[in-house]
């Protein structure tokens, strides 16, 4: 008769030793032999089902942890269960294994609970077994499901997020367009308003400001000279509101005093001022207003800028001077008015130099506000000891606006690390003009790896530096690079830049690229490399077969804007002559 029928003692001993015994054995031995070291013997343990064994000789090289697991073993074939519980859980820092089998180590156990599953298992271990491992997939599997589910969710709100953000950001365009016009109708509704004021006094119109006798000039303290300049600057003004009064859409010359005696400020110009700007105010539009080589004051800039407002198209001031106590109301002023200017599409401010990096703030930030201005020249106004030139150049190559042109010339720009990160960012600009300032072959480098990550740039004048043959080198491999073929198309097709050899301008990126490649193709041509470089570049698999109609057609094509003097057809004969013909005829 089997042990198990006997009583309840006898089953639990035997299935006591089965479960426990085997298990046991198991993962201790798993354990000790992932834990071996090289050269470490560890004799095996002697066991048997009759709950006797005794573990051979162990060699003096073993460690502690594999002798504590010989040990248990013993102890479990022994049956001293609290004491297989106390080195059980000692050794559980041995292996994850144990995590399994100590639960289960609640010995001795209930022998009615034991009793109770023993007449239903044949085999109680392979039964313990299974049900752990049921239990685990299904966990796993509960857990799975659960994951799908929130994975599903989860893409579910994510695909909500960027339709809502999509939508905020259409929102936010729209908004932005909401305000532009807003504020165009706003300086629209002034403009006519002071148009309203100025028909109303001007009913019967007629050049009404007063002359200035010369004599009255040499009276204020200038000289003959300049009491002359000022009945010509008088003359001048009267001539160009006459003119726009009866509707010619001129450029305004009248404050362009280049070449000529500087124009200072006096209280006896304003009713001329007046004048002007009621002219402007009234017309249709003024092309142009060109102010150089005059002082402006507060006053004068006040009359003179709100009626530029939704007129003027074109500002080009140069060598004006202010006032020392009214510098910053003047430029407040000013940077209102171009804010505020939506007709305005260039500005140029030259030779005017900018006091602070205030000062500074207020112009750029109001030229960014204004969208409508896509011609910026900033030359001869900043220096490399006051007013950070690359600062504000950098702040309007990020602002996020499309630009034209950016002139920033004559302004001591060196160290252009930011500058160059910026043009790294491939802002919306077509043209920079950085000549004639104090850059040097490090710029150079910085300028050549920027153009690398940049597609929108189309022209770069750098002439009037301090940038050597070596550094415009550097720029040149950014504009075309000969190693390969994968090297040429990579580089930059887009920019033209002075100074730099081999580079046409007034060509499109297209037109460019296929020059490159045909140079590259015609230089290999003169030691006959044509056909060694296309192999280790595009390989000699099948599916290079299918390239060489097509490297035979483009060949051909790269002709028409050949700028060198190798016949087409030498580099035809010679790629037919030895490129893969013999396996395109095998193929086909």
């Amino acid at each position: 008769m089997s042990p198990r029928g006997n009583s309840t003692k006898t089953t639990w001993k035997y299935d006591t030793e089965i479960d426990s015994l085997n298990l046991l054995v198991f993962v201790v031995k798993s354990t000790l032999r992932d834990q071996r070291r090289g050269g470490e013997a560890v004799s095996r343990t002697a066991t048997d089902r009759g709950g006797h064994g005794v573990p051979r000789s162990r060699s003096r090289t073993q460690s502690r942890p594999q002798a504590q697991g010989e040990r248990l073993v013993g102890l479990c074939v022994a049956g001293n269960w609290e004491s297989v519980r106390a080195e059980s859980w000692e050794l559980r820092h041995l292996d994850a294994r144990f995590i399994v089998f100590l639960p289960r180590m609640d010995y001795p156990p209930d022998p009615k609970k034991r009793k109770v599953h023993a007449p239903n298992s044949l085999n109680p271990r392979g039964d313990v077994t299974a049900r752990t491992l049921g239990d685990i997939n299904a966990v796993l599997e509960e857990h799975a499901r659960r994951i799908e589910t929130l994975a599903a969710a989860n893409k579910v709100l994510e695909g909500r997020n960027t339709a809502l953000e999509e939508r905020c950001k259409a929102l936010d365009r729209k908004s932005e367009s909401l305000e532009r016009s807003c504020d165009k109708l706003k300086v629209r509704c002034s403009s006519l308003e002071r148009s309203i004021q100025v028909l109303k006094k001007d009913v019967n119109w007629a050049y009404s400001a007063p002359s200035i006798p010369r004599s009255q000039g040499i009276v204020l303290g200038r000289d003959e000279d300049y009491a002359n300049s000022m009945g010509g600057a008088i003359r001048h003004i009267k001539k160009d509101v006459e003119r726009i009064r009866n509707g010619e859409n001129i450029d305004c010359n009248c404050l362009d005093f280049y070449d000529q005696t500087a124009i200072l400020h006096d209280d006896v110009l304003l009713p001329h001022f007046q004048e002007l700007a009621d002219a402007i105010q009234l017309s249709n539009g003024i092309q142009q207003i060109n102010i150089d080589n005059i002082e402006m004051c507060p006053s004068a800039l006040r009359i003179l800028f709100p009626a530029m407002e939704g007129k003027v198209k074109r500002v080009w001031m140069e060598s004006v001077t202010f006032p020392a106590e009214d510098v910053v109301e003047c430029y407040e002023i000013i940077a209102t008015s171009i804010r505020r200017n939506h007709a305005l599409k260039e500005l140029t401010w030259s030779g005017i130099r900018i006091p602070s990096d205030e000062q500074a703030d207020l112009l750029i930030k109001s030229v960014i506000d204004n969208r409508s201005i896509k011609d910026i020249r900033l030359k001869n106004c900043f220096n490399q000891s006051g007013v950070n030139g690359c600062r504000a150049l950098a702040a309007l190559m990020t602002c996020g606006r499309p630009f034209d042109l950016l002139n920033f010339g004559g302004n001591g720009l060196s160290g252009i690390d930011d500058l160059a990160a910026a043009l790294a960012t491939n802002p919306q600009l077509e043209r920079l003009w950085i000549l004639d300032n104090q850059l040097n072959d490090r710029d150079a480098d910085l300028i050549a790896q920027a153009l690398k990550q940049n597609t929108n740039l189309q022209q770069l004048y750098l002439k009037y530096n301090g940038i050597t043959s070596a550094g415009f080198e550097k720029i040149r491999s950014t504009i075309y690079d000969p190693s390969s073929m994968n090297a040429v198309e990579s580089c930059n097709h887009t920019c033209w830049i002075d100074r730099v050899e081999g580079n046409v301008p007034l060509q499109t990126p297209l037109r460019r690229r296929n020059q490159k490649l045909y140079k590259l193709l015609s230089t290999r041509h003169a030691d006959g490399s044509n056909a060694l470089h296309l192999k280790a570049e595009l390989g000699e698999d099948k599916y290079t077969i299918k390239l060489v109609p097509k490297v035979l057609h483009c060949i051909k094509r790269y002709s028409c804007d050949q700028t060198a003097n190798i016949s087409t057809l030498s580099i035809t004969f010679e790629l037919i002559k030895s490129w893969m013909m013999p396996e395109l005829f095998e193929h086909h």
